[in-house]
């Protein structure tokens, strides 16, 4: 039993351990530079890259929002936003390659009486679409590079296996849904893997006599997205408003520390950046991500003090900010979940 407690503690506080001692390397070097740098920061684009940090959280809301409606299923805006929120904060800060914001998107659904099949199916189509935008982000920023230092070097050696990873996650997962055997099969392994999820933050999981359930429901909403797929390109530019509306948090950051960037040397070292986060053992990729964009926007040209502060700024909004407000968020999502009726109980039997 100790060891078992011992595992998961673990699993949880290794990562964050690894991400802090990446960040202490980069950061020490550097502390008197990045300390003038902070100094003589701007408010204005401070509250700018700010802004844009809450934009792109609206358009995960909306994301999310648009393609439960297209499942037929309606529910508050707000709500909605709350739980997308909530979910994608869990998602960056715990582990698990992506399953704890399926398993968070689906316990926090369940409880407004969503089935999770249409949870799972909402989070995959969302997932598909995320990673296609990345992976053509990643596609332009290695472009861009290219023609800004035309060589067969190691930083586009990098990029070529990033573009790579992140098309053949989306390829993965777009194949789920024309291919009914290995959805099947697929379907099984993410019912256990969530459960697991769930059952280490509730102590309770959802019944595995439920997965005949489950399988059907996540059938249904699949073949309801095929149905309806000429209703996808709004969830498509909600997609792509969220990753500008991150580009901006970066350049706004930039501009703060006194840095203004140019389209291309924005978006090649973003990109780079971006491609640390999908680092499965790093919660968010903390740490990668700061060292692979101050790496790219340094080897740019732009001094590593302010390449490193701005890169901290963006962290800092975009994941920092938001996983403390996330906590009063669910808070407010408890305080406004539905009764509990006899059908309710029946259908969440199992999970808290």
């Amino acid at each position: 039993m100790k060891q078992a407690s011992f595992r998961k503690k673990l699993v949880v506080y290794a990562p964050v351990a690894l991400s802090l001692g990446i960040l202490t390397w980069l950061i020490y070097p550097n502390l008197g530079a990045m300390a003038e740098t902070i100094r003589n920061a701007s408010p204005l684009w401070l509250t700018l890259s700010f802004l844009f940090a809450v934009s792109s959280y609206t358009f995960m809301g909306l994301t999310l929002w648009e393609v439960l409606r297209i499942l037929g299923i309606r529910l508050p805006f707000l709500e909605v936003a709350g739980i997308a929120f909530v979910s994608t904060t869990v998602n960056y800060f715990v582990s698990s390659g992506g399953i704890s914001g399926f398993a968070t998107r689906a316990h926090l659904l369940g409880k407004r009486r969503v089935p999770y099949g249409a949870s799972v199916t909402s989070s995959v189509v969302i997932t598909v679409l995320i990673y296609l935008a990345l992976a053509l982000i990643v596609v332009e920023g290695a472009l861009l590079q290219f023609l800004n230092t035309p060589d067969f070097n190691k930083s586009m050696v990098e990029a070529l296996i990033g573009v790579a990873a992140v098309l053949g996650f989306a390829f993965g997962l777009t194949l789920l849904f024309f291919h009914h055997e290995l959805r099947a099969a697929w379907a099984r392994r993410m019912f256990v893997a969530v459960n697991h999820v769930i059952y280490f933050f509730s102590k309770k999981e959802i019944p595995h006599e439920n997965f005949v359930k489950f399988e059907g429901q996540l059938d249904e909403g699949i073949r309801t997205i095929h149905g309806r797929k000429f209703e996808l390109p709004k969830v498509v530019a909600y997609v792509f408003c969220d990753w500008v509306s991150n580009i901006l948090i970066l350049y706004f950051a930039f501009k703060a520390v006194g840095v203004s960037l140019g389209a291309t040397t924005l978006i090649a070292g973003f990109a780079f950046g971006m491609l640390m986060t999908i680092i499965p053992i790093l919660p968010g990729g903390l740490g990668a991500m700061e060292a692979a964009m101050t790496a790219a926007f340094s080897g740019m040209g732009v001094p590593v003090a302010q390449a490193l502060t701005a890169s901290l700024l963006f962290r800092l909004f975009y994941y920092l900010l938001p996983a403390f407000a996330s906590v009063f968020i669910y808070w407010g999502l408890h305080a406004s979940e539905p009764p509990h009726t006899g059908e309710h109980s029946r259908h969440g039997k199992g999970h808290k």
